[in-house]
């Protein structure tokens, strides 16, 4: 909980008057926008938004105070620039929200307010300094605009997306059908923040498009229709693209600008980021078609089914790092390598040659646990944020502390390059890391030449960022000064020391720091020598020790001070010219970046399979035509990790012949987990990680669906039954015979009959028409009957034992499961004894024909040819009613029914003797 503010509103009476009266004329604004208002000491924040800051920042609303004249007051809280900093990256960065920060431009009592800065969730440019300065956030920033045809018939739809970070902007256009189910795909993978639509509230495909939007967790912001005009669009590009050596500087030459509906998507994206009037943003870009075709295809409800992500609305099992597939592999040491792992998992590849790539890459690593241990350690760990320094250098905000991580960040390539050395013969690490790190670190090397003439390297290596002295005789001279008063400085020290008793550079040390200069330290035990003692001046106390000084090295301090201030301020226009020839490295250093962070995750591929349980196994990847999905032992990587969790291991064996899988057995009993874990192995396998099986054999997959769970949808106005229709639908519509389908209790949120029905029917499609490798968990236990019906339907349970208790096995096992468990979990969870009696009752009430008792009914493969048999007869019994002339009086009629029931009793079949009730 923050501390609460000490600061009042320092208005008066009619200040405050005027100020509501303003406040109250600002034009409304959804609750997802937070208005601030700079007060240059603190910052306020007003009415609703004030009730939610105070919530959110001190967890109680009695901080917030009324202003203006009675009858017209409204609620205010304050907020110190820590809080202001904390609160504003929780909203953009967390709860994607936008920010609006207002400033007075008249005096304190005018309320001429205008908004100085605005930032949403892809939009950080202005808050980027105080995100991001000197700290290693991995955060993704992208944004994107979507533009669909004007004709509701054609869902022609036009997309962009940029990113800040990378400086990457990405075109595609593509046909849609109603649904959007492309545009999810691609939103999906590219997992933007915010999504920029032209304004159109009666527009449907608007309103379709923005809850797709909200469905997956991004912002939508409309923009005027203006916005996306293309007349200035070319200009722009030529401004802001980066052109190879020799290219013509032409953007109108690019294929990509040919696209009638991404390019206005692409003018919005750049008016709305203000990228042109940005210098920084100058020949930074790159523009290029997003490669839907290269991606495995996965749908919103697949990335939350197989816990691709964290949850942030869920709460976590046990450990939170391993709650999630991305937590659980997450063992990188960059911000670029975090990044670069968070977009491959949504992206994972459906290339083989890529995919046995990155696997041969983290076996390597595997293979060779002393030399991944030293990469992440002794060298990844010292790797600097590479993409945000080259932004900052293009920006031209860096300055030598930059331009000396960098350099230090170069120094250090040589050391990993000699360790990725003793593994060359390896062709994928030679080809994806080694060969590109030598070549970029080459064409740095007149940068690092450049740092260790231009910057004082014994300074940076102590904090102090200088040029060296040499470049200007009133450096040189600054710098004797400070030299000499460090040096008299020190020899203070040991005075100090011997006039305290203490040894000097082990109980009393001489320090600098930003707020006080130099200064002696002592550990809080040696504060007892200073009392008394007026020769010496008590700084402050805190839990490292007392800091003081006495008049000596204050004056000291102060002329040393002075010097650096001075020297500081002359090397200003050096180090302009540092960074602007920095800045032509900038496409190097993000190239560095992209095959460190390459390296970072493949590596944190092979740390986690090290490091899990039971090691992961390489997957063998085949061709989509071999069709073929062997799992043997699977386990889910989340789950085993858990304490207290023995997690049991199971199968599963797709091939051409065997393609639909449905999984009966008690609630409890591991379906879910079971069909999960092999969604979860297949996603480990495409984006180039091991997997947590004994043995993977895997065909290229297209997709992965998925079906799981009965979430609510309420605040988007979806029921239960209506969101698993919805997510259904858009299975049925993209699933190809290389897609792997999972599907859980589909068909409960409606009646038995209607579920049943429904559930049976989208089996059928998916075993009939699409050949999907499917997964079909269902309580439905007539869906087991389609594998009579369907040569490649198989019936799958998972295990349990009944005696006085229900023990479940959790092994998973082929056939049906011959009963339902319902009232034994409900014994489980301590139902009242009189609940479990009046439940069997009505059990048996409602058991419907199925669980009729028969001679044979207590073997259930034998119960089921009797069934089977008896069913045929009825039909055949049916058939031959239906062929009674209609002239036939009742009691010819009455005397025919009566043959065929003698004829079909003497067939002596248990189940039709049960039905007629003949012993």
């Amino acid at each position: 909980m923050a501390v609460q503010p000490k600061q009042q509103f320092d208005m008066d009476s009619a200040t405050q008057q005027g100020f509501v009266r303003f406040f109250k004329s600002l034009p409304e604004k959804p609750s997802s926008t937070i208005r601030f208002f700079n007060r240059s000491d603190y910052y306020t924040l007003h009415g609703s938004d004030a009730l939610f800051a105070a919530q959110e920042v001190f967890k109680t609303t009695s901080v917030c105070k009324k202003i203006g004249p009675e009858h017209n007051k409204i609620d205010g809280v304050i907020l110190n620039k820590n809080n202001f900093e904390t609160f504003v990256r929780d909203l953009l960065l967390v709860k994607q929200y936008r920010v609006e920060v207002y400033v007075n431009r008249g005096s304190h009592k005018n309320q001429d307010w205008i908004v100085e800065y605005k930032g949403s969730p892809g939009n950080l440019a202005q808050f980027e300094d105080m995100l991001f300065n000197n700290s290693e956030v991995a955060v993704e920033a992208g944004v994107i605009a979507v533009k669909f045809s004007a004709e509701a018939s054609s869902k022609v739809v036009g997309i962009c997306c940029i990113d800040v970070i990378k400086s990457s902007i990405a075109v595609s256009e593509f046909k849609d059908d109603e649904s959007f189910m492309d545009l999810e795909g691609i939103v999906v993978s590219l997992k933007p923040k915010e999504c920029i639509l032209q304004s159109g509230e009666s527009n449907p495909d608007f309103k379709a498009v923005k809850e797709l939007m909200e469905r997956n967790n991004v912002l939508v912001t409309p923009r005027k229709k203006a916005e996306f005009s293309t007349d200035s669009l070319i200009t722009d590009l030529n401004v802001i693209l980066r052109f190879d050596k020799g290219q013509q500087r032409n953007s109108q030459a690019l294929s990509q600008t040919n696209m009638q509906l991404a390019m206005p998507a692409t003018a919005a994206l750049i008016r709305y980021l203000n990228l042109v009037e940005d210098r920084g943003s100058a020949d930074q870009f790159t523009l290029e078609e997003i490669e839907r075709s290269r991606y495995l295809r996965l749908d919103a409800a697949a990335i939350k089914a197989l816990n691709v992500e964290p949850r942030p609305d869920a709460p976590t099992f046990g450990n939170a790092a391993t709650s999630s597939i991305l937590g659980l592999l997450d063992k990188c040491r960059t911000a670029q390598g975090r990044r670069l792992l968070a977009q491959w998992i949504r992206q994972p590849l459906k290339d083989l040659a890529l995919i046995k790539e990155r696997h041969e890459v983290v076996g390597t690593f595997l293979d060779n646990s002393a030399l991944s241990t030293e990469l992440s350690e002794d060298f990844l760990r010292r790797v600097p944020d590479l993409q945000q320094l080259a932004k900052k250098l293009a920006k031209k905000k860096a300055g030598l502390y930059e331009c000396y991580k960098i350099y230090q960040c170069m120094t250090n390539l040589p050391g990993l390059i000699e360790k990725l050395n003793s593994v060359s013969d390896n062709a994928a690490v030679k080809t994806m890391l080694l060969d590109p790190l030598k070549e970029y670190l080459e064409e740095m090397d007149k940068f690092q030449q450049m740092a260790e003439q231009t910057i004082d390297l014994d300074a940076a290596d102590k904090g102090d960022f200088l040029v060296k002295p040499e470049f200007d005789d009133e450096l040189k001279e600054l710098k004797s000064v400070m030299d000499s008063n460090e040096a008299k400085m020190k020899s203070l020290l040991s005075r100090a020391a011997d006039d305290l008793g203490m040894e000097a550079g082990k109980s009393i040390k001489l320090e600098t720091t930003p707020q006080y200069g130099y200064h002696f330290r002592i550990t809080l035990k040696e504060e007892k020598s200073l009392r008394n003692n007026k020769s010496y001046t008590i700084l402050d106390s805190i839990k490292g020790g007392v800091r003081f000084r006495n008049k000596k090295l204050e004056d000291l301090n102060d002329v040393y001070a002075t010097a650096y201030d001075s020297y500081t301020s002359q090397q200003k226009n050096i180090v302009a010219e540092i960074v602007n020839t920095a800045g032509g490295y900038v496409p190097t250093i993000k190239m560095i970046a992209g095959v460190i962070a390459t390296l970072d995750v493949l590596n944190s591929f092979a740390m986690a399979a090290a490091t899990a349980l039971t090691t992961y196994v390489r997957p063998e990847m085949l061709p989509s035509e071999e069709q073929v999905l062997h799992l043997v032992q699977a386990r889910h990587p989340c789950l085993e990790m858990q304490e207290g969790v023995n997690y049991i291991a199971n199968d599963v064996h797709f091939t051409k012949d065997d393609r639909f899988h449905i999984v009966t057995g008690p609630n409890m009993g591991g379906k879910s987990t079971y069909i999960r874990s092999i969604g979860v192995t297949a996603l480990m396998a495409h984006i180039g990680s091991f997997v947590p099986c004994t043995k993977a054999t895997i065909s290229v997959l297209d997709s992965i669906l998925a079906r799981i769970g009965a979430d609510d949808s309420q605040i988007k106005g979806l029921s239960t039954f209506m969101a698993e229709m919805v997510e259904t639908s858009a299975i049925i519509r993209t699933a190809t015979v290389n897609s792997l389908v999972i599907i859980d209790e589909l068909g409960r949120g409606t009646s038995t009959y209607d579920g049943c029905g429904i559930a049976w029917a989208i089996a059928e499609h998916l075993a009939k028409e699409v050949k999907a490798y499917c997964l079909f968990a269902t309580h439905f236990h007539e869906i087991t009957r389609l594998a009579e019906d369907v040569s490649t339907a198989s019936n799958y349970h998972v295990t349990a034992m009944v005696g006085d208790k229900l023990t479940l096995l959790y092994k998973v096992k082929p056939g049906i499961c011959d009963q339902s468990f319902g009232i034994h979990v409900a014994k489980m969870a301590d139902f009242p004894e009189e609940v479990i009696e009046f439940a069997k009752q009505k059990q048996t009430e409602l058991e419907d024909l199925q669980g009729i008792v028969f001679e044979g009914s207590d073997d259930p493969e034998k119960k089921k040819e009797i069934i089977n048999n008896g069913e045929q007869i009825i039909r055949e019994f049916m058939n031959k009613c239906k062929d009674f002339e209609e002239s036939l009086s009742e009691e010819e009629l009455m005397k025919k029914v009566t043959d065929l029931r003698d004829e079909i009793l003497a067939k002596n079949n248990p189940y039709i003797k049960s039905l007629l009730g003949v012993s």
